[in-house]
């Protein structure tokens, strides 16, 4: 007898049970990605289960928005397959139905799991099929009833909260990164609430302005209550305006308007989050481990540390000058400033790895600043990041650096730079690929529009040797703000690999306009990239001569010797790079343009120098 196809009942049953695993709790836009395809999928509406229009519903792209372009879709609908493969093959294994979404579209797949347990049977959604009425989740109705009852709701069906970008009311937008710097804290205080949910800041960042609707943008993030508010700020003083909002029916469930000196900015934080708490019926227990204060009580301090987060976070070598700039005068106001000595430390860091570091900096400063502030806050996640970053490619103590970028993903597990800097810092120069790819992606689950992250985990697809989504995730950066010369140069880089010389060509006279380089020709390893051998075989002598000058890097001239087959002159500049300790020596063994040397004992006995020989080839 053939077996009924999964009900749209069960189908929604199977859904929350999905997305209240492991995998997909804190998976960011992941998980409202799922429930739209299903949601749509159960109401018949599978016409609107195309690229073009998920990326205006899903991923908020513009009306124009061209898939072609931009590979958003394409790229999420990857990371989806493979996050609903990872939790069917473990927590889900057992479970009597299966939602899968099929290669080369979008429409889900219910699988149902035959009593024996055997060969299941797949059902695509049929409009036959979708005549049960949309019903929603049994846990949610519970959750929302009981809130509204009065009664505290179970921590198994606790609310999942979407805190939007307070709206700055001051009239200078120079200041909005004051109202930034709020949303931001609140998120992190009711992140450490065990019984709620919180979405990643990443998530919500679009919804900022005035008229946002608000049951959009809640569905959108998967949260069932929203948070929204103002700051406007005169002179000394703050006038904070914040309330809950119910999504499904708009109603208000508490709001607040505080009127305070600046300075008790922290109290009114603890007490937003508290009342949310209390709105939600969720108790709010003190940490396993008493966690020292993290938080100044010198105002002068926190606007600066709050100017330097704002430019840190543009990720390009302007923002970094005035990161340092803001953090400098963070700690002139307070050196104990444990979040300041640990932004300095990850900006230093980074100057350090791009041969940067502002005069009378020495390379020892970035680890040193980590160290202080884990010294007067050890649950400072931020601080044990950049501290990984230091030990594996700074000081090649791979062993250190990962039990350090391992203590930062514990104490904050929502922090995508914790996660993006283990995967780009710790295992992607150990070739460590498949758990560099799967960090990136959990950092990308969680801050989807950080333009270094993206641009770092595309790197690392195409060092794992998987070239077409490197393409594409490329793709996606350059469609980010902040859009770094490197950035296109690499994707030129991937074009090149692809055998596609012509776009290689066109991506490298980006990168060297937005360097502001006059035009000119296809030089070195660019020229190699672009389909002229003959010409990269004329530049690498030039090339060598600029490494023996210092007007280039010697790994430039090992990388151009290595794609021309000269294995010798490759070797002998990697050496000399780590003879010099060249920071990108750290890659000899993952760069793509390095292949052709892998297999080659002198390059383990060089890799030997970084700790990462052996380490290499026990994988």
């Amino acid at each position: 007898m053939t077996k009924a196809p999964p009900s749209s009942a069960d189908i929604r049953t199977e859904l929350e049970r999905v997305l209240a695993s492991r995998g997909f709790r804190d998976a960011g836009r992941l998980a409202p990605f799922l429930r739209h395809l299903v949601e749509r999928a159960l109401e018949g509406e599978t016409t609107g289960l195309k690229e073009s229009v998920l990326g205006i519903e899903v991923f908020q792209r513009p009306a124009d928005y061209d898939p072609r372009t931009d590979p958003i879709v394409r790229v999420e609908a990857r990371r989806l397959r493979a996050r609903l493969d990872e939790y069917y093959e473990g927590e889900g294994a057992a479970n009597p139905l299966r939602i899968g979404l099929p290669k080369g579209g979008y429409v889900p797949a219910f699988t149902a799991r035959a009593p024996e347990a055997r060969r299941p049977t797949v059902f695509y959604m049929r409009k036959a099929v979708l005549l049960a009425g949309v019903i929603l989740p049994l846990l949610a109705v519970t959750a929302i009833l009981l809130v509204r009852r009065g009664a505290p709701a179970p921590a198994t069906g606790a609310a999942t909260v979407a805190v939007l970008p307070f709206r700055s009311l001051d009239p200078d937008p120079a200041n909005d990164y004051f109202a930034d710097g709020l949303t931001e804290e609140l998120i992190g205080r009711l992140a450490r609430i065990p019984d709620l949910s919180v979405a990643a800041r990443g998530l919500t960042a679009p919804f900022r302005g005035a008229n946002v609707d608000l049951r959009e943008a809640a569905r959108q993030v998967g949260a069932s209550v929203v948070v929204e508010g103002s700051v406007r700020r005169q002179q000394d003083r703050l006038r904070v305006s914040a309330r809950l909002v119910d999504a499904p029916t708009g109603a208000a469930l508490w709001s607040e308007t505080y009127d305070r000196p600046a300075r008790d900015i922290f109290a009114i934080q603890d007490e937003i989050a508290a009342a949310v708490a209390n709105a939600l019926r969720v108790r709010m227990r003190p940490a396993a481990v008493p966690v020292p204060n993290r938080y100044t009580a010198n105002i002068e301090a926190y606007q600066a540390y709050l100017r330097a987060r704002q430019q840190a976070n543009r990720y390009s070598a302007e923002g970094f000058d005035q990161a340092v700039r803001y953090y400098r005068e963070a700690l002139v106001h307070q050196p104990d400033y444990a979040p300041a000595l640990a932004g300095l430390s990850q900006v230093y860091a980074l100057a350090y790895y791009y041969n940067a570091l502002p005069p009378g900096v020495d390379s020892g400063e970035p680890r040193r600043l980590a160290e202080r502030a884990i010294a007067l806050d050890p649950a400072l996640a931020e601080a044990h990041a950049a501290l990984g970053m230091i030990l594996g490619m700074a000081d090649y103590q791979w062993d250190a650096a990962e039990a350090a970028a391992r203590r930062a993903i514990e104490l904050d597990p929502r922090s995508a730079l914790a996660h993006g800097l283990f995967a780009a810092a710790v295992l992607a120069p150990q070739g460590r690929f498949p758990e560099a790819l799967a960090s990136f992606r959990r950092a990308l689950d969680l801050e989807p529009q950080i333009s270094f992250l993206n641009f770092t985990y595309a790197f690392c697809l195409l060092a794992s040797g998987d070239t077409t989504a490197a393409i594409e995730q490329y793709r996606r950066t350059l469609s980010l703000q902040n859009v770094h010369p490197d950035m296109e140069w690499d994707y030129g880089m991937a074009l090149g690999f692809a055998d596609r010389p012509a776009e290689a060509a066109e991506a490298f006279a980006r990168a060297g306009r937005l360097r502001g380089s006059p035009p000119g020709r296809a030089f070195g390893i660019e020229a190699l990239f672009a389909g002229d051998r003959a010409q990269a075989l004329q530049d690498a002598p030039r090339v060598d001569q600029a490494a023996r000058e210092g007007r280039t890097s010697r790994m430039e001239a090992a990388r151009i010797w290595a794609m021309l087959g000269e294995k010798d002159r490759a070797l002998y500049w990697i050496e000399q790079a780590i003879e010099a300790r060249e920071t990108q020596a750290v890659w000899l063994k993952a760069d793509p343009r390095l292949r052709s040397l892998r297999g080659d004992p002198r390059l383990d006995a060089l890799a030997e120098k970084l700790g990462l020989a052996a380490r290499i080839m026990e994988r």
